[in-house]
């Protein structure tokens, strides 16, 4: 699904980015937003650790069921220690060609995810196929950088600071009408989209960039790819960068998703 690949450690890293208060309060609007009812059955496409998929089981209830599938066997093995009731499964899958019969779920939603699927008109038509008539969906993905502060801090900030690295992939989806567009042209009736924000508190440019170096997915990836040495190096420079864009007495950042419900 992601250009990222999440081995055993990175894993473990990234798993941070969904424990920030952006992305704990997306989880509890995705929930809310789905109207989530006792019996029914869930798909979570590209789960990651499972707390999404978590959360849900609480409103479908042990007559219902949750099942999440992530591409990365580590991501599995992260889900696989939430302690999850026992009618919520994890296993290998994407979104690009689901492992289930036709009809098969009441709901399928995903969070940032379809935006960066290779093949989005048969990923949309395959979240489509497993849905049972009347059945609903809900993708959410992230809107264009330029309202993400939360992010773009930290994109700029190493742009200026490591000119040399290639700007991070502009994912799909990140406007309302391509949304619409997309999810109607995949066979759902009655799409409408959303725009969602959420902020968190920045004391200090080094509090965002500890934020980022715990829960940011591009930062979490270069750190480990230039090792402890040159990643000290490059974090002296990162640190200046963002101190000029974060004020002294901190700032709140906030961060917008799109959210794009259909109905089969």
């Amino acid at each position: 699904m992601s250009t990222i690949r999440f081995d055993a450690a990175m894993s473990r890293r990234v798993e941070s980015a969904y424990t920030t208060p952006d992305v704990v309060e997306q989880r509890r609007v995705v929930v809310g937003a789905l109207s989530l009812q006792p019996g029914e059955r869930v798909l979570d496409i590209g789960s990651g650790p499972g707390f999404l998929a978590c959360e849900m089981a609480s409103a479908v209830g042990a007559s219902g069921s949750v099942t999440g599938i992530d591409p990365s066997e580590h991501m599995l093995a992260l889900a696989g220690e939430r302690q999850a009731p026992a009618h919520v499964t994890f296993r290998p899958g994407n979104a690009s060609d689901l492992p289930f019969a036709d009809a098969e779920f009441d709901v399928v939603t995903s969070t940032q995810v379809y935006e960066y699927v290779a093949d989005m008109p048969r990923a949309l038509a395959e979240a489509h196929r497993v849905l049972r008539p009347g059945g609903r969906a809900l993708i959410a993905t992230w809107a264009p950088i330029d309202r993400r502060p939360m992010m773009k801090v930290g994109f700029d900030s190493l742009a200026e600071a490591l000119p040399q690295l290639s700007p991070p992939a502009k994912g799909d989806l990140q406007q309302p009408e391509q949304c619409e567009r997309e999810m109607t042209q995949g066979g759902f009736r009655d799409v409408a989209a959303q725009a969602f924000t959420a902020s968190m508190h920045v004391a200090s440019a080094e509090h965002y960039l500890r934020v980022l170096e715990r829960a940011g997915g591009p930062i979490v990836v270069l750190k480990e790819k230039l090792g402890p040495e040159a990643w000290a190096q490059a974090r002296v420079r990162i640190l200046a960068a963002v101190s000029r864009r974060i004020p002294e007495g901190g700032a709140d950042l906030a961060a917008e998703a799109l959210l794009t419900v259909g109905v089969r």
